[in-house]
Protein backbone atom coordinates (compact mmCIF):
# COMPACT_ATOMS: atom_id res chain seq x y z
CA UNK A 1 0.00 0.00 0.00
CA UNK A 2 1.72 3.11 -1.11
CA UNK A 3 2.36 5.79 2.02
CA UNK A 4 0.74 8.97 1.16
CA UNK A 5 2.63 10.80 3.57
CA UNK A 6 6.10 10.61 2.40
CA UNK A 7 4.56 11.62 -1.03
CA UNK A 8 5.38 15.64 -1.57
CA UNK A 9 2.61 15.57 -4.29
CA UNK A 10 0.37 13.87 -2.32
CA UNK A 11 -3.07 16.91 -1.74
CA UNK A 12 -3.86 14.55 1.47
CA UNK A 13 -0.52 14.30 3.05
CA UNK A 14 -0.49 12.93 6.54
CA UNK A 15 -4.53 14.30 6.66
CA UNK A 16 -6.39 10.87 5.77
CA UNK A 17 -7.89 9.18 8.63
CA UNK A 18 -8.92 5.60 8.96
CA UNK A 19 -12.49 4.79 8.51
CA UNK A 20 -12.77 3.31 11.87
CA UNK A 21 -11.95 6.18 14.10
CA UNK A 22 -14.43 8.52 11.33
CA UNK A 23 -17.12 5.67 12.14
CA UNK A 24 -16.06 5.58 15.75
CA UNK A 25 -16.36 9.47 16.08
CA UNK A 26 -19.98 9.18 14.05
CA UNK A 27 -20.94 6.30 16.44
CA UNK A 28 -19.88 8.36 20.07
CA UNK A 29 -21.69 11.53 18.62
CA UNK A 30 -24.99 9.41 17.90
CA UNK A 31 -25.21 7.74 21.44
CA UNK A 32 -24.62 10.85 23.16
CA UNK A 33 -27.82 12.40 21.24
CA UNK A 34 -29.74 9.09 21.65
CA UNK A 35 -28.96 9.10 25.45
CA UNK A 36 -29.72 12.91 25.84
CA UNK A 37 -33.38 12.17 23.68
CA UNK A 38 -34.63 8.68 25.20
CA UNK A 39 -36.91 10.04 27.54
CA UNK A 40 -37.63 13.09 24.93
CA UNK A 41 -37.30 11.20 21.37
CA UNK A 42 -39.89 13.64 19.32
CA UNK A 43 -38.87 16.70 20.88
CA UNK A 44 -35.65 16.96 19.53
CA UNK A 45 -34.89 20.68 17.73
CA UNK A 46 -32.32 21.65 15.23
CA UNK A 47 -30.12 25.08 16.48
CA UNK A 48 -31.49 27.54 13.22
CA UNK A 49 -27.87 29.02 13.20
CA UNK A 50 -25.76 26.11 13.44
CA UNK A 51 -28.22 24.69 10.73
CA UNK A 52 -28.19 27.43 8.68
CA UNK A 53 -24.36 27.76 8.99
CA UNK A 54 -24.14 24.00 7.79
CA UNK A 55 -26.54 24.56 4.90
CA UNK A 56 -24.20 27.39 3.55
CA UNK A 57 -21.38 25.27 3.86
CA UNK A 58 -23.09 22.30 1.79
CA UNK A 59 -24.45 24.76 -0.44
CA UNK A 60 -21.04 26.40 -1.20
CA UNK A 61 -19.38 23.19 -1.44
CA UNK A 62 -21.52 21.94 -3.80
CA UNK A 63 -21.17 24.96 -6.08
CA UNK A 64 -18.05 23.78 -6.33
CA UNK A 65 -18.30 20.38 -7.31
CA UNK A 66 -20.31 21.91 -9.86
CA UNK A 67 -17.84 24.63 -11.10
CA UNK A 68 -16.62 23.80 -14.49
CA UNK A 69 -13.30 22.97 -14.71
CA UNK A 70 -10.33 24.97 -14.37
CA UNK A 71 -6.25 24.48 -14.76
CA UNK A 72 -6.15 20.75 -13.95
CA UNK A 73 -4.16 19.09 -11.45
CA UNK A 74 -2.62 15.68 -12.36
CA UNK A 75 -5.35 12.94 -12.95
CA UNK A 76 -2.88 10.92 -11.11
CA UNK A 77 -2.64 12.42 -8.07
CA UNK A 78 -6.46 13.42 -7.67
CA UNK A 79 -6.64 9.29 -8.17
CA UNK A 80 -4.13 8.88 -5.47
CA UNK A 81 -6.53 10.39 -2.91
CA UNK A 82 -9.84 9.75 -4.09
CA UNK A 83 -8.29 6.00 -3.96
CA UNK A 84 -6.89 5.94 -0.91
CA UNK A 85 -9.20 7.58 1.57
CA UNK A 86 -11.68 10.11 3.02
CA UNK A 87 -10.39 13.95 4.47
CA UNK A 88 -11.96 13.46 7.68
CA UNK A 89 -8.97 14.43 9.93
CA UNK A 90 -8.03 17.69 12.29
CA UNK A 91 -4.95 18.62 12.08
CA UNK A 92 -4.31 18.25 15.68
CA UNK A 93 -5.32 14.53 15.55
CA UNK A 94 -2.85 13.33 12.60
CA UNK A 95 -1.05 11.61 15.08
CA UNK A 96 -3.79 8.77 15.71
CA UNK A 97 -3.86 9.13 11.77
CA UNK A 98 -3.09 6.10 9.25
CA UNK A 99 -3.07 5.89 5.56
CA UNK A 100 -5.83 3.13 4.60
CA UNK A 101 -6.40 1.65 0.93
CA UNK A 102 -10.24 2.27 -0.72
CA UNK A 103 -11.05 -1.30 0.85
CA UNK A 104 -11.25 -0.17 4.37
CA UNK A 105 -13.89 2.36 3.75
CA UNK A 106 -17.47 2.25 3.58
CA UNK A 107 -18.16 1.55 0.00
CA UNK A 108 -20.31 4.44 -0.38
CA UNK A 109 -17.74 6.94 1.18
CA UNK A 110 -14.71 5.34 -1.02
CA UNK A 111 -16.81 5.34 -4.26
CA UNK A 112 -18.20 9.13 -3.54
CA UNK A 113 -14.53 9.92 -3.18
CA UNK A 114 -13.55 8.43 -6.38
CA UNK A 115 -16.28 10.22 -8.57
CA UNK A 116 -15.86 12.57 -11.42
CA UNK A 117 -17.21 15.13 -9.48
CA UNK A 118 -14.46 15.16 -7.03
CA UNK A 119 -11.90 15.10 -9.33
CA UNK A 120 -13.76 18.15 -11.06
CA UNK A 121 -14.17 20.05 -7.47
CA UNK A 122 -10.13 19.39 -7.23
CA UNK A 123 -8.92 20.84 -10.11
CA UNK A 124 -12.10 23.80 -9.89
CA UNK A 125 -10.18 25.12 -6.78
CA UNK A 126 -6.60 24.70 -8.43
CA UNK A 127 -5.33 28.84 -9.10
CA UNK A 128 -6.56 30.37 -12.04
CA UNK A 129 -3.73 31.26 -13.63
CA UNK A 130 -0.46 29.97 -13.34
CA UNK A 131 1.14 33.29 -13.24
CA UNK A 132 -0.17 32.97 -9.44
CA UNK A 133 1.89 29.98 -8.72
CA UNK A 134 5.50 30.07 -7.94
CA UNK A 135 7.33 28.07 -10.07
CA UNK A 136 10.68 27.49 -8.54
CA UNK A 137 8.55 24.30 -7.19
CA UNK A 138 5.73 21.44 -7.70
CA UNK A 139 2.19 22.17 -6.72
CA UNK A 140 1.21 21.95 -4.03
CA UNK A 141 -2.55 21.41 -2.73
CA UNK A 142 -4.34 24.05 -0.26
CA UNK A 143 -6.75 23.62 2.43
CA UNK A 144 -9.67 24.87 -0.02
CA UNK A 145 -9.26 21.31 -1.85
CA UNK A 146 -9.55 19.72 1.62
CA UNK A 147 -12.48 21.20 2.65
CA UNK A 148 -14.01 20.57 -0.53
CA UNK A 149 -13.37 16.69 0.36
CA UNK A 150 -14.11 16.81 4.13
CA UNK A 151 -17.83 18.39 3.14
CA UNK A 152 -18.41 15.36 0.23
CA UNK A 153 -16.69 12.87 2.97
CA UNK A 154 -18.90 13.90 5.79
CA UNK A 155 -22.26 14.27 3.79
CA UNK A 156 -21.51 10.47 2.46
CA UNK A 157 -20.68 9.34 6.42
CA UNK A 158 -23.76 10.82 7.60
CA UNK A 159 -26.11 9.67 4.51
CA UNK A 160 -24.75 6.12 4.26
CA UNK A 161 -23.73 5.29 8.25
CA UNK A 162 -26.04 7.54 10.73
CA UNK A 163 -29.46 8.10 8.94
CA UNK A 164 -29.88 4.33 8.06
CA UNK A 165 -28.79 3.38 11.78
CA UNK A 166 -31.67 5.83 13.02
CA UNK A 167 -34.18 4.99 10.26
CA UNK A 168 -35.75 2.56 12.70
CA UNK A 169 -36.16 4.93 15.59
CA UNK A 170 -38.65 7.63 16.14
CA UNK A 171 -37.05 10.73 16.46
CA UNK A 172 -36.83 14.07 14.08
CA UNK A 173 -36.18 14.03 10.34
CA UNK A 174 -33.67 16.64 11.16
CA UNK A 175 -31.73 14.71 13.60
CA UNK A 176 -28.71 13.35 11.46
CA UNK A 177 -28.33 17.01 10.27
CA UNK A 178 -27.58 17.90 14.26
CA UNK A 179 -24.96 14.52 14.03
CA UNK A 180 -23.87 16.30 10.85
CA UNK A 181 -22.98 19.54 12.40
CA UNK A 182 -21.93 17.90 15.40
CA UNK A 183 -18.42 16.43 13.07
CA UNK A 184 -18.29 19.84 11.21
CA UNK A 185 -17.45 21.50 14.94
CA UNK A 186 -14.93 18.78 15.76
CA UNK A 187 -13.12 18.77 12.59
CA UNK A 188 -13.16 22.33 12.04
CA UNK A 189 -9.57 23.60 13.44
CA UNK A 190 -9.30 26.71 10.96
CA UNK A 191 -6.84 29.25 12.35
CA UNK A 192 -9.20 32.12 13.70
CA UNK A 193 -7.09 34.13 16.09
CA UNK A 194 -3.21 34.53 16.16
CA UNK A 195 -1.01 37.08 18.82
CA UNK A 196 2.25 38.36 18.50
CA UNK A 197 5.11 39.34 21.02
CA UNK A 198 6.67 42.69 20.56
CA UNK A 199 9.60 44.66 21.06
CA UNK A 200 7.99 47.27 22.72
CA UNK A 201 7.03 44.97 25.54
CA UNK A 202 3.22 44.23 24.38
CA UNK A 203 1.12 41.66 23.57
CA UNK A 204 -1.53 41.76 20.72
CA UNK A 205 -4.12 39.17 19.46
CA UNK A 206 -5.54 39.52 15.63
CA UNK A 207 -8.30 38.35 13.55
CA UNK A 208 -6.91 36.20 10.91
CA UNK A 209 -9.31 36.45 9.02
CA UNK A 210 -10.00 40.07 8.82
CA UNK A 211 -6.33 40.73 9.48
CA UNK A 212 -7.83 43.47 11.99
CA UNK A 213 -6.33 43.72 15.95
CA UNK A 214 -8.35 42.66 18.46
CA UNK A 215 -6.90 43.42 21.84
CA UNK A 216 -3.36 44.87 23.40
CA UNK A 217 -2.14 43.80 26.64
CA UNK A 218 1.02 45.09 28.40
CA UNK A 219 3.09 42.26 29.88
CA UNK A 220 5.03 44.63 32.58
CA UNK A 221 3.94 48.48 33.00
CA UNK A 222 7.34 49.06 34.59
CA UNK A 223 9.12 47.61 32.05
CA UNK A 224 9.37 48.15 28.20
CA UNK A 225 11.42 44.88 27.65
CA UNK A 226 10.08 43.02 24.37
CA UNK A 227 8.35 39.25 25.01
CA UNK A 228 10.49 36.74 24.26
CA UNK A 229 7.37 34.03 24.22
CA UNK A 230 3.29 34.26 23.43
CA UNK A 231 0.93 31.47 23.86
CA UNK A 232 -2.90 31.79 22.67
CA UNK A 233 -4.34 28.94 24.88
CA UNK A 234 -8.61 27.83 24.11
CA UNK A 235 -9.62 28.71 27.77
CA UNK A 236 -11.06 31.92 27.65
CA UNK A 237 -8.96 32.48 25.29
CA UNK A 238 -5.85 33.45 27.43
CA UNK A 239 -3.03 34.60 26.19
CA UNK A 240 0.20 34.14 27.94
CA UNK A 241 3.56 36.34 28.07
CA UNK A 242 6.56 35.82 28.79
CA UNK A 243 9.77 38.03 29.31
CA UNK A 244 11.85 37.00 32.67
CA UNK A 245 8.68 35.90 33.94
CA UNK A 246 5.40 34.88 32.99
CA UNK A 247 1.97 35.97 33.25
CA UNK A 248 -1.49 35.11 31.56
CA UNK A 249 -3.97 37.69 30.61
CA UNK A 250 -7.96 36.41 31.35
CA UNK A 251 -10.97 38.93 29.99
CA UNK A 252 -14.08 40.08 31.75
CA UNK A 253 -15.49 40.08 28.41
CA UNK A 254 -13.41 39.07 25.23
CA UNK A 255 -12.15 41.18 23.93
CA UNK A 256 -12.85 44.25 25.67
CA UNK A 257 -12.02 43.85 29.55
CA UNK A 258 -9.06 42.06 30.61
CA UNK A 259 -8.84 41.34 34.30
CA UNK A 260 -5.68 41.62 36.38
CA UNK A 261 -3.07 39.06 34.73
CA UNK A 262 -1.52 36.91 37.06
CA UNK A 263 1.96 35.26 37.31
CA UNK A 264 4.29 32.53 37.24
CA UNK A 265 7.64 31.54 37.07
CA UNK A 266 8.39 34.90 39.41
CA UNK A 267 9.93 33.49 42.86
CA UNK A 268 11.14 30.21 41.06
CA UNK A 269 14.66 29.55 42.27
CA UNK A 270 17.63 30.44 40.51
CA UNK A 271 14.84 32.45 38.19
CA UNK A 272 16.04 36.05 38.15
CA UNK A 273 15.91 38.91 35.97
CA UNK A 274 18.99 37.34 34.39
CA UNK A 275 16.79 34.82 33.02
CA UNK A 276 14.94 34.36 29.25
CA UNK A 277 11.58 32.51 29.24
CA UNK A 278 12.39 31.43 25.98
CA UNK A 279 9.61 29.26 24.64
CA UNK A 280 6.21 28.41 26.18
CA UNK A 281 3.42 25.27 25.39
CA UNK A 282 0.54 23.81 26.83
CA UNK A 283 -0.81 20.38 27.39
CA UNK A 284 -3.93 19.27 25.58
CA UNK A 285 -6.14 19.27 28.38
CA UNK A 286 -4.53 23.11 29.59
CA UNK A 287 -3.51 21.54 33.17
CA UNK A 288 0.28 21.33 32.28
CA UNK A 289 2.14 24.61 31.31
CA UNK A 290 6.18 23.92 30.20
CA UNK A 291 8.28 27.21 30.23
CA UNK A 292 11.88 27.06 28.47
CA UNK A 293 14.67 29.13 30.61
CA UNK A 294 17.75 30.66 29.65
CA UNK A 295 18.76 29.09 33.68
CA UNK A 296 19.92 26.03 31.55
CA UNK A 297 16.00 24.18 32.48
CA UNK A 298 12.79 24.24 31.46
CA UNK A 299 9.95 24.28 34.03
CA UNK A 300 6.68 22.54 34.36
CA UNK A 301 3.59 24.03 35.94
CA UNK A 302 0.00 22.21 36.72
CA UNK A 303 -3.54 23.58 37.32
CA UNK A 304 -6.20 21.48 38.52
CA UNK A 305 -4.15 19.44 40.64
CA UNK A 306 -5.93 16.50 42.14
CA UNK A 307 -6.13 15.68 45.82
CA UNK A 308 -5.20 12.61 47.10
CA UNK A 309 -6.29 10.86 50.20
CA UNK A 310 -4.69 8.62 52.21
CA UNK A 311 -5.29 6.85 56.01
CA UNK A 312 -2.58 6.28 58.70
CA UNK A 313 -3.25 3.66 60.97
CA UNK A 314 0.01 3.82 63.05
CA UNK A 315 2.16 6.27 65.18
CA UNK A 316 5.13 4.91 63.01
CA UNK A 317 3.86 6.43 59.98
CA UNK A 318 2.72 9.63 61.81
CA UNK A 319 6.47 9.72 62.87
CA UNK A 320 7.54 9.16 59.74
CA UNK A 321 5.42 11.69 58.06
CA UNK A 322 6.51 13.96 60.75
CA UNK A 323 10.43 13.41 59.77
CA UNK A 324 9.72 14.62 55.90
CA UNK A 325 7.47 17.97 56.26
CA UNK A 326 8.83 21.48 56.14
CA UNK A 327 7.07 24.67 57.33
CA UNK A 328 6.96 26.38 53.38
CA UNK A 329 6.72 30.34 53.06
CA UNK A 330 3.24 30.75 53.43
CA UNK A 331 3.10 28.71 56.81
CA UNK A 332 2.02 25.25 54.42
CA UNK A 333 3.25 22.14 55.45
CA UNK A 334 5.18 20.30 52.86
CA UNK A 335 6.49 17.02 51.81
CA UNK A 336 10.46 17.45 51.27
CA UNK A 337 10.83 13.82 49.42
CA UNK A 338 8.43 11.50 48.24
CA UNK A 339 7.11 9.28 50.74
CA UNK A 340 4.97 5.80 51.15
CA UNK A 341 1.86 6.35 53.63
CA UNK A 342 -1.50 3.73 53.88
CA UNK A 343 0.06 1.51 50.68
CA UNK A 344 -0.28 5.59 48.37
CA UNK A 345 3.20 6.73 47.59
CA UNK A 346 2.67 10.84 47.73
CA UNK A 347 5.83 12.77 45.58
CA UNK A 348 7.99 15.57 46.49
CA UNK A 349 6.42 18.76 47.32
CA UNK A 350 3.14 17.71 48.10
CA UNK A 351 1.58 19.70 50.65
CA UNK A 352 -0.65 18.72 53.85
CA UNK A 353 -4.29 20.06 53.26
CA UNK A 354 -5.77 21.16 56.51
CA UNK A 355 -9.24 19.28 55.98
CA UNK A 356 -10.32 16.09 57.25
CA UNK A 357 -8.73 14.82 59.99
CA UNK A 358 -6.27 17.56 59.92
CA UNK A 359 -8.03 20.73 60.88
CA UNK A 360 -6.56 22.71 62.97
CA UNK A 361 -3.01 20.88 62.48
CA UNK A 362 -0.74 24.59 61.91
CA UNK A 363 3.11 22.44 62.82
CA UNK A 364 4.31 19.12 62.51
CA UNK A 365 4.02 18.89 66.57
CA UNK A 366 0.19 18.72 66.23
CA UNK A 367 0.12 15.51 64.26
CA UNK A 368 0.78 13.91 67.26
CA UNK A 369 -2.18 14.43 68.81
CA UNK A 370 -4.41 13.38 65.38
CA UNK A 371 -6.82 10.46 66.57
CA UNK A 372 -5.91 6.90 64.75
CA UNK A 373 -6.99 6.32 62.38
CA UNK A 374 -6.94 9.11 60.40
CA UNK A 375 -7.44 10.26 57.15
CA UNK A 376 -5.54 12.97 55.19
CA UNK A 377 -5.44 15.23 52.27
CA UNK A 378 -2.74 15.95 50.15
CA UNK A 379 -2.36 18.24 47.01
CA UNK A 380 0.73 19.35 45.14
CA UNK A 381 1.77 22.80 46.70
CA UNK A 382 2.33 24.56 43.50
CA UNK A 383 -0.95 24.19 41.88
CA UNK A 384 -1.68 27.19 39.55
CA UNK A 385 -5.22 27.48 39.95
CA UNK A 386 -4.89 26.79 43.81
CA UNK A 387 -1.53 26.75 45.17
CA UNK A 388 1.45 28.98 45.00
CA UNK A 389 2.36 28.86 41.66
CA UNK A 390 5.78 26.41 42.35
CA UNK A 391 7.25 24.39 39.31
CA UNK A 392 5.70 20.70 39.67
CA UNK A 393 8.87 19.40 37.13
CA UNK A 394 12.21 20.63 36.91
CA UNK A 395 14.10 19.41 33.56
CA UNK A 396 17.67 19.97 33.28
CA UNK A 397 19.83 21.01 30.40
CA UNK A 398 23.71 21.42 30.36
CA UNK A 399 22.96 24.81 28.91
CA UNK A 400 20.32 27.35 28.61
CA UNK A 401 16.97 26.28 27.02
CA UNK A 402 16.25 28.21 23.71
CA UNK A 403 13.26 26.03 22.37
CA UNK A 404 10.04 23.13 23.30
CA UNK A 405 7.87 21.70 21.75
CA UNK A 406 5.09 19.37 23.31
CA UNK A 407 3.09 17.09 20.85
CA UNK A 408 0.50 14.11 22.07
CA UNK A 409 1.69 10.69 21.09
CA UNK A 410 -0.84 7.97 21.37
CA UNK A 411 -2.31 8.05 24.51
CA UNK A 412 0.65 10.12 26.18
CA UNK A 413 2.50 13.12 25.71
CA UNK A 414 5.95 14.12 25.68
CA UNK A 415 8.01 17.71 25.85
CA UNK A 416 10.99 18.09 23.09
CA UNK A 417 13.43 20.82 24.57
CA UNK A 418 16.41 22.53 22.94
CA UNK A 419 19.57 23.83 24.63
CA UNK A 420 22.61 25.67 24.09
CA UNK A 421 24.52 22.37 25.37
CA UNK A 422 24.06 21.17 21.42
CA UNK A 423 21.44 18.71 21.75
CA UNK A 424 17.68 18.07 21.73
CA UNK A 425 16.22 16.48 24.87
CA UNK A 426 12.55 14.40 24.88
CA UNK A 427 10.84 13.86 27.93
CA UNK A 428 7.89 11.94 28.98
CA UNK A 429 5.43 14.44 30.55
CA UNK A 430 3.21 12.07 32.77
CA UNK A 431 6.76 11.85 34.81
CA UNK A 432 8.99 14.01 33.77
CA UNK A 433 11.43 11.09 32.70
CA UNK A 434 14.61 11.68 30.09
CA UNK A 435 12.98 9.38 26.79
CA UNK A 436 16.05 10.05 24.51
CA UNK A 437 18.60 12.42 23.62
CA UNK A 438 19.42 13.65 20.14
CA UNK A 439 22.95 14.46 19.42
CA UNK A 440 24.74 15.45 15.80
CA UNK A 441 24.29 19.74 16.01
CA UNK A 442 27.88 21.65 16.22
CA UNK A 443 26.49 24.50 17.74
CA UNK A 444 23.56 25.72 20.09
CA UNK A 445 19.78 24.62 19.30
CA UNK A 446 18.36 27.88 18.63
CA UNK A 447 14.93 26.21 17.33
CA UNK A 448 12.70 22.92 17.27
CA UNK A 449 9.72 22.06 15.60
CA UNK A 450 7.80 18.47 15.76
CA UNK A 451 4.57 16.73 14.45
CA UNK A 452 3.04 13.54 14.13
CA UNK A 453 6.01 12.03 11.59
CA UNK A 454 8.88 14.48 11.91
CA UNK A 455 10.93 15.95 14.84
CA UNK A 456 13.12 19.09 12.95
CA UNK A 457 15.75 21.36 14.76
CA UNK A 458 18.04 24.32 13.40
CA UNK A 459 21.52 25.64 14.86
CA UNK A 460 23.63 28.21 14.68
CA UNK A 461 25.83 25.56 12.93
CA UNK A 462 23.29 26.81 9.77
CA UNK A 463 22.38 23.24 9.69
CA UNK A 464 18.34 22.27 9.67
CA UNK A 465 18.25 18.31 10.90
CA UNK A 466 15.13 16.22 10.78
CA UNK A 467 14.95 13.26 13.07
CA UNK A 468 12.97 9.69 13.94
CA UNK A 469 11.10 10.61 17.19
CA UNK A 470 11.03 6.79 18.37
CA UNK A 471 14.61 6.83 18.36
CA UNK A 472 17.16 8.91 18.20
CA UNK A 473 17.94 8.38 14.38
CA UNK A 474 18.44 11.39 11.88
CA UNK A 475 16.54 11.07 8.91
CA UNK A 476 17.93 14.16 7.12
CA UNK A 477 20.59 16.99 7.44
CA UNK A 478 19.12 20.41 5.42
CA UNK A 479 21.41 22.71 4.56
CA UNK A 480 20.62 25.89 2.84
CA UNK A 481 21.26 28.87 5.08
CA UNK A 482 24.11 30.67 5.00
CA UNK A 483 23.65 31.88 8.98
CA UNK A 484 22.20 31.17 11.90
CA UNK A 485 18.49 28.90 11.13
CA UNK A 486 16.22 31.18 14.04
CA UNK A 487 13.12 29.67 13.42
CA UNK A 488 11.39 26.22 12.09
CA UNK A 489 8.24 25.42 11.57
CA UNK A 490 6.34 21.54 10.84
CA UNK A 491 3.01 21.23 9.79
CA UNK A 492 0.80 19.34 11.58
CA UNK A 493 -1.61 18.43 8.59
CA UNK A 494 0.64 17.94 5.31
CA UNK A 495 3.16 16.51 7.56
CA UNK A 496 6.39 16.85 4.98
CA UNK A 497 6.10 20.50 4.69
CA UNK A 498 8.64 21.96 6.73
CA UNK A 499 9.45 25.95 6.59
CA UNK A 500 12.63 27.60 8.02
CA UNK A 501 14.07 30.99 8.77
CA UNK A 502 17.57 32.26 9.35
CA UNK A 503 19.86 35.58 10.39
CA UNK A 504 19.78 35.32 6.32
CA UNK A 505 16.64 36.81 5.89
CA UNK A 506 15.67 34.11 4.15
CA UNK A 507 12.55 31.50 4.97
CA UNK A 508 12.21 28.55 2.83
CA UNK A 509 9.64 25.81 2.75
CA UNK A 510 10.89 22.07 2.27
CA UNK A 511 9.98 18.67 1.73
CA UNK A 512 11.05 16.82 5.30
CA UNK A 513 10.74 13.61 3.47
CA UNK A 514 12.64 14.02 0.41
CA UNK A 515 14.92 17.35 1.50
CA UNK A 516 13.44 19.03 -1.63
CA UNK A 517 13.62 22.97 -1.37
CA UNK A 518 10.11 23.58 -2.56
CA UNK A 519 9.51 27.27 -2.05
CA UNK A 520 11.02 30.79 -0.96
CA UNK A 521 9.36 33.71 0.71
CA UNK A 522 11.11 37.09 0.21
CA UNK A 523 11.97 38.95 3.56
CA UNK A 524 14.31 41.80 4.00
CA UNK A 525 14.90 41.69 7.52
CA UNK A 526 15.42 38.66 9.92
CA UNK A 527 12.68 36.37 10.54
CA UNK A 528 12.58 35.75 14.51
CA UNK A 529 9.50 33.01 14.28
CA UNK A 530 7.46 31.23 12.24
CA UNK A 531 4.36 28.88 12.23
CA UNK A 532 2.96 26.54 9.96
CA UNK A 533 -0.81 25.53 8.88
CA UNK A 534 -1.74 23.74 5.92
CA UNK A 535 -2.54 26.74 3.45
CA UNK A 536 -1.23 29.67 5.82
CA UNK A 537 2.35 30.49 7.03
CA UNK A 538 3.06 33.47 9.46
CA UNK A 539 6.30 34.90 9.81
CA UNK A 540 7.67 37.61 12.58
CA UNK A 541 10.21 39.89 11.60
CA UNK A 542 12.70 42.00 12.70
CA UNK A 543 11.26 45.01 10.24
CA UNK A 544 7.82 45.25 12.63
CA UNK A 545 5.55 43.27 10.41
CA UNK A 546 3.75 40.33 10.41
CA UNK A 547 3.33 38.55 7.58
CA UNK A 548 0.74 35.77 6.40
CA UNK A 549 1.46 34.10 3.50
CA UNK A 550 -0.44 31.53 0.81
CA UNK A 551 2.03 28.57 1.45
CA UNK A 552 1.14 27.27 -2.08
CA UNK A 553 2.14 30.31 -3.91
CA UNK A 554 4.65 32.21 -2.11
CA UNK A 555 2.40 35.09 -1.92
CA UNK A 556 1.82 37.44 1.03
CA UNK A 557 -1.93 37.60 1.45
CA UNK A 558 -1.63 40.47 4.58
CA UNK A 559 1.08 42.50 6.47
CA UNK A 560 0.34 43.33 10.28
CA UNK A 561 2.57 46.60 11.34
CA UNK A 562 3.97 46.91 14.40
CA UNK A 563 5.38 49.56 16.46
CA UNK A 564 8.69 47.65 16.73
CA UNK A 565 10.21 44.12 15.88
CA UNK A 566 8.02 41.18 16.24
CA UNK A 567 9.12 38.68 18.26
CA UNK A 568 7.06 35.67 18.56
CA UNK A 569 3.90 34.26 17.39
CA UNK A 570 0.93 31.76 18.48
CA UNK A 571 -1.63 30.85 16.59
CA UNK A 572 -5.35 29.80 17.77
Amino acid sequence: MANLTADPQSPLAALVLTSALTLAVASLLAALFLRSTSSKRHSVSVDESTRASESTRASAAQAELAAPAGPQLERKQVATLAGNGAVLARSGDVGTAQVVGAGSLPASLATAAATPAVVAATAAAAPASTSAINLDGPVLTGSRELWLLRTLAVRQLVEAQVRPALSSLALDREFPDMVMCRIWRYLDDRPKLVASGCADGLGRVFDVGAGKMLVSVRHDFSSRQALSAVLLSRRGPQLLTTTWDGKWHNWEEWPHKPSRPEEFARGEKGVGHENTITGLAMSRDGNTLACACTIGCTLVYRAECPTTEVEVSSPEEVEALREVLKIGDYSELYLTESIKLGGVLLEQNYALLKEGSCEGVQTRRDLAKLDLPAKLCFRFVGCLSRGHKRAWRKLDHDAAVHCLSLIAEGSGEFLYTGSRDRTVRKWDLADGHLVHTYTGHTSMVRCLTVNASFLASGSDDRSIKVWRKDRPALVRDLRGHSDFVRAVALCRTFQNRLASAGDDCKVFLWDAGTGERLREYAHASVVSALVLHESLLLSAADDKKLRVWRTETATCEQQLRHPGAVTALSLL
